[in-house]
């Protein structure tokens, strides 16, 4: 009964984004690689990483996927931004067997596991996101540009100003955006923003079809938007 009521109190302080809740948290997750892994990485990458959460599953976006490859059937080149363990690699590389794809990812085990993975396949390289070269076809950036969205959600945060602002979202949507040759895809969902508020919006049109993004969104301020805003997944650069 005691140990219950004591594990209600954890929850519900870590919900509220208790410092000591968190504290406690870091120094358990020390003992485990993948947390190890993750604090190595918020650390020596504190001004590029958005998504802390490398979790991910095969065909996690199946919609994107099969429109993606009607929509660009000849691609030479993919990027996937934030690949995670590989999961998204194989998905793409079911729809476009012949096209080299470049997975990009900054956590250095989430990074090992996707080249484990794909080991057996030549026309797949998995690149740290400083070591991306060259143009591409299509790019996803999946699940990726964003901060912890279960607890935004959970704890009702209207603004995200202090732990994401817009300008993170805005910088890395401009930097893929020229990596991707004309005519190509752009691929951005479950993300906190919207690429038609990026500065680089008039480079792209959305494409009609394109499954929506899922709430909550923030606009340019970094504020919540209502619950009626509309955002697209794939756009199409001009």
């Amino acid at each position: 009964m005691i140990a219950d009521s004591l594990r209600s109190r954890l929850r519900a302080a870590r919900d509220r984004g208790s410092p000591l809740v968190r504290l406690l948290d870091g120094v358990r997750r020390v003992g485990r690689a993948e947390d190890r892994a993750l604090l190595w990485t918020r650390i020596a990458h504190r001004g590029a990483l958005h998504q802390t959460s490398g979790t991910s599953w095969p065909e996690r976006y199946p919609e994107l996927f099969n429109l993606v490859a009607e929509l660009a059937s000849g691609a030479g080149r993919i990027l996937s931004f934030g690949c995670s363990s590989g999961e998204e690699l194989e998905a793409l590389r079911r729809r476009f067997p012949e096209a080299e794809i470049v997975g990009a990812e900054i956590n250095p085990r989430l990074r090992r596991a996707a080249t484990k993975r794909m080991a057996g396949d030549g026309r797949v390289a998995v690149v740290p996101p400083n070591a991306i070269e060259g143009m591409f076809d299509i790019v996803l950036a999946l699940s990726v540009l964003q901060r912890l969205p279960d607890q935004v959600e959970k704890r009702g945060v209207t603004d995200l100003s202090a732990s994401y602002p817009f300008a993170r979202f805005d910088d890395e949507v401009a930097r893929l955006a020229a990596r991707i040759a004309p005519g190509g895809l752009l691929c951005v969902t479950n993300a906190h923003y919207r690429v038609e508020d990026s500065n680089v919006a008039g480079l792209f049109d959305p494409v009609p079809g394109s499954p929506p993004m899922s709430h909550p969104l923030f606009g340019r301020d970094s504020r919540r938007l209502p619950a009626d805003a509309v955002a697209r997944s794939i756009f199409r650069k001009l």
